[in-house]
């Protein structure tokens, strides 16, 4: 009796030794378990910061070489980012301080961000242009919320990943926006390059007072602007010089000039300055020609920027009423923002595939950020990402030498400011986007593709008489009904084949269907049955349909009962794996095959249990009994009955 109970003790022990065992086992495998779900959620994250915080992915690898290359690209973007912050801030109606705000944040946020090292963030005429009638006449703090809000909304995109939606807006569209804008462009600095003073916010009121004022051109404005033009013009050309390969001196006199050629517009600048200095000696009115006027020294302090203003009356402006005022624009500005920078991006990142969800977040970035330093909407420039790329740019590092620029510049000469002639700056910005004008495309387009010409020549007179934002918006409304009508109306061919005789309607769509082609499709293929009513089988070739949705298989189901009331087969020909899962219903009723042979062979079976079926019919009709005349005739019994 004891024995058996310490056997029961021992049992229960060893059973209770064993459960500790299971259940420390069970711990340990959570224990790993977790420990590797840990490893792959900090391993993920560190991919994540890794990619958007893209200064991490070649920093590394920096030395000194880059570095030569990048201050040498970074003090050359700096002589050429300077006069255009200033020019620009002044097309947007600010002061030339904002552009430099403009210039040096988006410069040093791109650095860290940035993935396209030619890219230059900072004030640009397309921002300009829309910044322009969204804040003429508003208070300043107009031009920072708007910033902000650009910014946001580029981060979010960004964030999303909707860099696709680039994609929506072809190239006929964007290159009739920016020769559109660089026209209006062009017509507003008429007024700054003859001393002209009116107001205007499109092409056709720029235009108009300039015309209206044409009697008060004042004639120092006048000659200045014209030299200053004629002058950026020679020194852009002054790089293509010949220099004979005989001459020892030939690399560095071929880089003096191309130096020359690439800070024109800071000589030009400077040097005009330097003459109004001169000319003012006791008082600026004796200046024969308009100056740019006081400009404010210094950084700005650091902070939000003010949703709400006070206007001092007893008036204040709450935020919801500054989103009132911007309307539409509030969505324009980051859109048109998003297309230069990515198109930027794409154009000069050869032999790479440009992130667009990070070009967004870093120009997202750059705007939140310039917001907080009282900067106006900045974006990429092609001109400056051109002069980045002839420069021997290595890394976006040379950002944080052409910002310092910028900053130096700000602290120091902002007093010397005051001396730089409108017409000087006007000259600059005319100079700059003329060439932005594409006079070959059309021709071109005219010739190979008249509906293309036809969506160009649309946008860019809408643009020019209503605004180029309503031309954009027009452009890729009517891109998206182009794509829209393609699925609705999708090609398809139509071709009768015959194969050992038996002859089948060959149906090839050309795009993926979905639900606004299918009933389309539906009645394009009984059509052609019932023009070739004589044939038993129609076969769908479905190598080009990449996808279907439900209602796009509720169609091929009517496709193949209209088909089964005709008594002609339905045959779905080349059917990748996927199709063969959402057709499983349809494929109930019809019959579907992967290959060319296998097509044949379906063919080929069908051909012959037709020629049996005709066979046994003739039998039965032969079995019939040749009765006298006047007798009925009787069919003789089936021997299997």
């Amino acid at each position: 009796m004891v024995t058996n109970n310490l056997n029961e003790v021992e049992q229960n022990e060893k059973l209770l030794a064993k459960s500790r065992n299971l259940s420390i086992n069970s711990r340990s495998g959570m224990q790993i378990k977790l420990e590797k779900q840990k490893k792959q959620i900090f391993k993920r994250c560190t991919t994540q910061i890794v990619r958007r915080i893209y200064i991490l992915n070649w920093i590394t690898s920096y030395n000194s070489n880059f570095f030569i290359s990048d201050l040498i690209a970074g003090i050359t973007l700096g002589l050429t980012i300077i006069p255009q912050a200033i020019a620009y801030a002044a097309l947007a109606g600010l002061s030339s301080e904002y552009g430099l705000y403009a210039a040096f944040i988006g410069a040093f946020i791109y650095v860290v961000f940035g993935s396209v090292k030619q890219v230059s963030i900072g004030p640009t005429s397309l921002m300009a242009l829309l910044v322009l009638p969204l804040t003429a006449g508003k208070p300043i703090e107009y031009v920072f919320v708007l910033a902000f809000i650009a910014g946001c909304i580029e981060l979010l995109l960004g964030i999303c990943k909707m860099g696709f939606i680039v994609d929506l807006i072809p190239i006929p569209v964007t290159n009739a926006f920016t020769s559109a804008t660089s026209l209006v462009i062009i017509a507003s600095q008429l007024k700054s390059v003859t001393g002209l003073k009116y107001l205007g916010t499109s092409f056709s009121t720029y235009i108009y007072g300039f015309f209206s004022h044409i009697t008060d051109v004042k004639l120092g404005d006048s000659i200045l602007g014209l030299c200053c033009c004629t002058t950026l013009l020679l020194l852009r050309k002054l790089q293509d010089i010949p220099i004979s390969e005989q001459n020892p001196h030939r690399a560095i006199i071929k880089k003096t000039l191309w130096y020359i050629t690439i800070s024109r517009n800071a000589l030009v600048v400077a040097i005009t300055s330097v003459i109004a200095f001169i000319w003012s000696n006791g008082g600026a009115t004796q200046v024969p020609f308009k100056l740019s006027g006081k400009v404010k020294s210094g950084i700005p302090a650091f902070g939000l920027p003010d949703f709400s203003v006070d206007q001092g009356n007893g008036t204040v402006i709450t935020f919801t009423d500054i989103l009132s005022d911007f309307g539409i624009g509030i969505i324009f500005v980051p859109l048109v923002a998003i297309l230069a920078n990515v198109s930027i991006a794409k154009a000069f990142s050869t032999g790479k595939i440009v992130d667009a969800s990070q070009e967004m977040i870093a120009l997202g970035l750059c705007n939140i950020f310039g917001s907080f330093f009282q900067s106006m909407p900045t974006c990429g420039a092609f001109t400056r990402s051109a002069v980045s790329e002839a420069s021997g740019i290595r890394t976006p590092l040379a950002g944080i030498y052409s910002g310092t620029m910028t900053l130096l510049a700000l602290s120091f000469l902002t007093p010397y400011f005051y001396f730089i002639p409108r017409a000087t700056l006007g000259s600059v910005l005319i100079c700059a986007v003329y060439f932005m004008i594409d006079q070959n495309l059309p021709p071109k387009l005219w010739k190979e593709n008249r509906k293309d010409f036809y969506s160009w020549l649309s946008c860019f007179v809408i643009c020019m008489l209503f605004g180029v934002e309503i031309g954009l918006l027009f452009g890729i409304f009517s891109n998206i009904c182009v794509l829209t009508f393609q699925w609705m109306r999708p090609r398809i061919k139509a071709t009768l084949d015959t194969y050992e005789g038996v002859q089948f309607v060959k149906i090839t769509p050309t795009l993926g269907l979905l639900y606004p082609g299918v009933d389309y499709l539906r009645g394009f293929i009984n059509k052609i049955a019932i023009e070739y009513c004589y044939v038993n089988y129609i076969t769908i070739d479905s190598s080009k349909i990449v996808s279907l949705d439900y209602t796009a298989i509720k169609g091929f189901e009517n496709i193949v009962i209209d088909a089964k009331s005709r008594d002609q087969e339905v045959i779905f020909y080349n059917l990748s794996s996927g199709l063969h899962d959402q057709l499983g219903q349809v494929k109930k009723n019809s019959y579907c095959c992967d290959t060319k042979d296998e097509l044949q062979r379906l063919l080929l079976t069908h051909k012959n249990d037709v020629a049996r079926k005709d066979s046994e019919a003739q039998q039965k009709n032969c079995s019939i009994d040749i009765s006298p005349i006047g007798e009925n005739p009787t069919v003789a019994p089936d021997k299997n009955e």
